[in-house]
Parts: C-alpha cells; sequence; structure tokens
C-alpha cells in the first residue's frame, strides 16, 4: 500500500517477476564487473545494516521512556532504490521529502498548519472529542522503468518508462489505539516530472548502464488522487525483561488516476523501548513502521525490528495501467497484488534512522523479474 504517507499513504520497487528465461551467460555481469560506486553503495548499506544490529546490545542495558518534550515538526527524507538490491526495473527509484507536524492545537492560530487542518475539519475524527490532529506535506518523485533499460524500444507487454512527481497532504486523527488519515495527492506524471534527467544523471554518477528508452515514456497528464487509511494497535506485550512487541493491523481505500483500489495488511514490531507510532504502507513503497506521526524524540534508545504483510485490490495503478485522458504504453495490473517487507528502526533522542526490504508478488502477467528494493529514511525533530 503506499500508504499513503505515514499512516497510510503509499506508492512510493520493481515488480515481482515470472516465468522468464533468465538471461544467457554473456549478458550476465558479475558483481566483480560492477563500476566500484555501485559496489561501494552495496557495501555501505551493508555497514549501516551491521551498526542497527550492533545498536540492540546498547538498547538492552539503557532504553528509557519516550520523551513529552515540545517540539515544532519533524522532517524525513526517504529513498527508495533497487540498486540497494542489485537490480534496476520496473519500480526503480523513489525519492521524497516530508514534513509532519506536531498536534495541530500547539500551534498559534495563525500558523499556516493551524489553519489548514481547522479547513479540514469536517473530515470524520479529526474535529471529534478525544481525537488529536496532525498534518503532513511530502514533495516526492518516482521512476519507473522496464526490465531492459538499454533498449531504446522495450517491448509493449513490459513495465513502460513513467516518471511521477506529486505533493502529497495528509490529515491524521488519533485517539489511544488508532489512527485515521486522509490524503490529498496532486502532481504530474510524464516528461514534466524531470524523471528522465534525474535517473540519467544518477546512473552517470555511480557508473550504470544509461536509461535509452525514456522517449516512450507516458505523456503529461495531471494526477489527483484522495485516500483514506487506518491503523490499530491490536495487541501488545512484553518479551523477557526488557523488549515488548505489537501487531498493528491496517486497512486504506483510494481514489483517483493515481490509484483506485483498496488494502490490508497486518505488521509487527519487536524490541526495547518502542514508541507509540502506527505505521504506514503504500502500494509500490511498502511498510513505513518508523512514523513521527503523533510521536516525539525518545530519552536514550529505541530499537524496533519490523515485519508486515498487506493485498491490495487494484482496479487502477497508474505506472502499470497507463494515463487515464491521454494514449500511453500500459499493462494490464494484477487485480491483486501481495507485499512484504522487513525492517529496523532506530531513534536516538530526535533522531530516526529506518532501513527496509520490500519484496512484491507479480504486479502483472508479463513481469520479466520479481520485485525487490531497499528503502533507506532518516527524521530528525525540530
Amino acid at each position: 500500500m503506499r500508504q499513503i504517507p505515514d499512516a497510510h499513504e503509499s506508492a512510493p520497487g520493481r515488480e515481482p517477476g515470472i516465468h522468464h528465461r533468465p538471461p544467457p551467460d554473456s549478458e550476465i555481469r558479475p558483481a566483480s564487473d560492477r563500476p566500484q560506486p555501485f559496489v561501494a553503495v552495496r557495501e555501505g548499506i551493508t555497514s549501516i545494516k551491521v551498526a542497527l544490529v550492533a545498536l540492540v546490545s546498547c538498547c538492552g542495558v539503557g532504553c528509557v521512556t519516550q520523551s513529552t518534550g515540545t517540539y515544532d515538526g519533524a522532517m524525513t527524507v526517504t529513498v527508495e532504490n533497487d540498486t540497494f538490491t542489485g537490480s534496476d526495473n520496473n519500480y526503480t527509484n523513489g525519492i521524497g521529502a516530508t514534513w509532519n507536524s506536531n498536534e495541530i492545537n500547539t500551534y498559534d492560530d495563525e500558523r499556516f498548519v493551524r489553519k489548514w487542518a481547522e479547513f479540514w475539519s469536517f473530515l470524520p475524527f479529526a474535529s471529534d472529542d478525544g481525537y488529536q490532529t496532525y498534518a503532513s506535506w511530502s514533495i516526492a518523485q518516482e521512476m519507473h522503468t522496464p526490465d531492459d533499460i538499454t533498449d531504446p524500444n522495450p517491448p509493449e507487454d513490459d513495465q513502460p518508462y513513467a516518471g511521477v512527481l506529486y505533493l502529497d497532504n495528509v490529515l491524521y486523527a488519533r485517539r489511544d489505539r488508532t489512527a485515521h488519515a486522509w490524503s490529498l495527492k496532486v502532481g504530474v506524471v510524464g516528461p514534466a516530472s524531470q524523471a528522465e534527467d534525474v535517473q540519467k544523471w544518477f546512473h552517470d554518477v555511480i557508473g550504470d548502464d544509461e536509461p535509452m528508452g525514456w522517449d516512450t515514456q507516458m505523456p503529461d497528464e495531471v494526477l489527483v488522487n484522495v485516500g483514506y487509511s487506518v491503523a490499530h494497535l491490536l495487541a501488545q506485550g512484553d518479551v523477557g525483561g526488557s523488549a515488548s512487541w505489537r501487531l498493528v493491523p491496517m486497512g486504506t481505500v483510494a481514489l483517483g488516476n493515481y490509484f483506485t483500489g483498496v488494502a490490508a495488511g497486518m505488521y509487527g514490531e519487536v524490541g526495547w523501548n518502542l514508541v507509540d507510532a502506527l505505521g504506514a504502507s503504500a502500494l509500490r513503497s511498502g511498510l513505513n513502521a518508523a512514523s513521527t506521526v503523533g510521536v516525539g524524540p525518545v530519552n536514550g534508545w529505541s530499537v524496533a525490528f519490523y515485519g508486515g504483510f498487506g493485498g491490495y485490490g487494484v482496479a487502477h495503478y497508474l505506472p502499470l495501467d497507463g494515463t487515464v485522458f491521454r494514449d500511453s504504453r500500459s499493462v494490464d495490473s494484477e487485480p491483486f497484488i501481495g507485499s512484504g517487507t522487513i525492517g529496523i528502526a532506530v531513534r536516538h533522542r530526535g533522531l530516526v534512522l529506518s532501513l527496509a526490504r520490500t519484496f512484491f508478488t507479480d504486479t502483472f502477467e508479463t513481469e520479466r523479474e520479481s520485485a525487490e528494493f531497499g528503502t533507506l529514511s532518516v527524521s530528525w525533530f525540530f
């Protein structure tokens, strides 16, 4: 589900693949022949994993409680890329920046964030007694490419080239164990997204193959999408004398020319000094359990290992099914798509670091290779 940023979002990887012949040996690039910058990226991710796991020993002896201090907001930068998993096709890259507010009533009446939330106060739960309201804004870019990016005219039964640039606004209402989220996504698909230029620049930096087929990408079209999501803390408990666990089911529904469909899933986390956060999930972005909505900095360390799964009922998904109002290349998305995510989230004072890996079932019938990509996100409170 792409959740729908944080408690819902969603579509910030590659598609899951199916029965296709492996490439000839002559086309396989040994790991030793990969460009050194590419290898450096992979080694860097491995080093991060080792460092994160090493923090567990610190938490076992020194974790304390969540801070009650005030903060103005939290900024998150997220990178999703299949380079982390050694591939380069389908949903190949996503990058975005998100700002999450503190509780709306902590801001002065004249602040834009408070006026914006009050404008949408007619939404269910947003102004109900017992609920706390939060807002977030994200700007993100996605790149979707076929299996062979060196082919200037890729097969029409493969993932089309598509670049997406959008602004996503989410309003959250939280109470006790439940979080509701309403999202409004506006943006553009096509050359105006600048995805072609960004991918060619990045591949030049890492010394990878130049993508040759962007002339076949989807044309410019304005995107408008609305969505609703809900997450609920179903159960929680202790593990031994120091660790704890949580189970959180989630559901979402969305309507628009980017994604129209429904989704449901669940994630679990186990760790030390877990915070009272409810994660999000979205189609192509996987699960994000490192939410900063409704939680603040922690005193000490917090470490959470998490894993989850989700299922999407798809009526329309633009990166596969194509543009709605203009002719474009397209493939028929599968009516049901499954996903799974595993990851780790580390919090220390006002900093949050998350590393995850996401997998998908087949997203269209003629998909060449199964999708998997890595996600790295960094958040800080201020």
